[in-house]
């Protein structure tokens, strides 16, 4: 049960992120639109890291040269792109971080290294931020700020007076704001999934309304997607009957904001990914059979004939990613998104 709770509290820190990453990189929304992508599995599958050409890596190159070329050089600036990094994975968990490294040296070729270099170490003070949360929730506020500016120029030296200025602490404090009101919303246990998503938007209404990061407020699909993402939220949707299920992310859907056309369109979406779990699931138990009764190239014979029962034209892909060590149908199923 501690080891459930612990992983159940990391989720909710991680989600917690993904709000302060989108912040930082939620600009990038509407390119997505306009590339015709979005964060759905096939999507993320069907981009592959340095085939090059697609529409939403062209188009984020294209932004990223926008928005940050001029002052690439300065490691605020660089700095500044975590979030954009973080939205990149965050829509394509199977191969994000290889996505946004190709999209990374088309846009900045001569600074790809200083930039990698940058993210790798905000990434070690964020972990450390975490490793000392108690530490630091401790501390008077004097002693509290001394202790993170000793971090902070221990990783970035004169820099890190640059990187966290006046705005980006304001924008800090404002997103770990969100991220602690959503783990405890998430730990809660005397409220029901309507009470949980009420809670949420007043939540994000008093963390981000009237702040310059009032528009995340405006992506409604966003949003309703990192709520469905609790592991609390997901256990009460399990518990549910089909039809009692969707109606019910349907509601939240229709109270976050999403027009009957986007509710209708995404319920469509959910459909499909019942039908494409029950397959998947089912494959997994044959495959699982497989791998237990044969050998060498038996084994793969049969495997390459199950995928090609399951999935048709799809197989190929199934197979290059399993060949890569990911298994899409273990991943944990997560209503109202995949």
């Amino acid at each position: 049960m501690a080891v459930m709770d612990r992983r159940k509290r990391r989720r909710a820190v991680i989600i917690g992120m993904v709000i302060s990453a989108t912040v930082l990189g939620l600009g990038l929304l509407s390119v997505v639109r306009e590339a015709g992508g979005g964060p759905d599995e096939d999507s993320a599958r069907q981009e592959y890291p340095g085939s090059g050409g697609d529409p939403f890596s062209d188009q984020v190159v294209k932004e990223l040269r926008k928005y940050y070329g001029k002052t690439i050089s300065e490691k605020n600036t660089q700095a500044s792109i975590i979030g954009v990094r973080d939205l990149v994975v965050g829509m394509h968990p199977a191969n994000g971080k290889e996505l946004f490294s190709t999209i990374l040296k088309q846009a900045f070729p001569d600074y790809t290294g200083d930039i990698m270099e940058t993210l790798d170490k905000l990434d070690q003070y964020n972990r450390w931020l975490e490793d000392n949360k108690e530490r630091i929730a401790g501390m008077t506020a004097a002693a509290r700020v001394a202790f993170l500016w000793e971090k902070r120029k221990e990783l970035f030296g004169h820099d890190a007076e640059k990187i966290w200025s006046g705005e980006m602490l304001a924008a800090e404090a404002r997103n770990a704001k969100a991220q602690d009101a959503i783990i405890m919303l998430n730990e809660s246990g005397d409220l029901d999934i309507r009470e949980k998503a009420d809670e949420y938007r007043q939540i994000l209404l008093e963390t981000y309304e009237g702040s310059p990061e009032e528009y995340i407020l405006d992506q409604p699909q966003l949003l309703s997607g990192i709520f469905f993402s609790m592991d609390s939220v997901q256990d009460e949707l399990k518990r549910m009957g089909p039809e009692e299920r969707q109606a019910e992310i349907d509601r939240i859907r229709r109270e976050m904001g999403l027009t009957e056309d986007q509710i209708e369109s995404m319920a469509r979406r959910d459909a499909d990914n019942e039908r494409r779990w029950e397959t998947g699931l089912l494959y997994m138990e044959d495959r699982e059979r497989i791998v237990s009764e044969f050998d060498g190239h038996e084994r793969q014979e049969h495997l390459r004939k199950l995928r090609e029962e399951y999935f048709g034209d799809e197989a190929g892909t199934i197979e290059l990613e399993e060949k890569d060590g990911f298994f899409r149908f273990k991943r944990p199923r997560i209503y109202g998104r995949n």
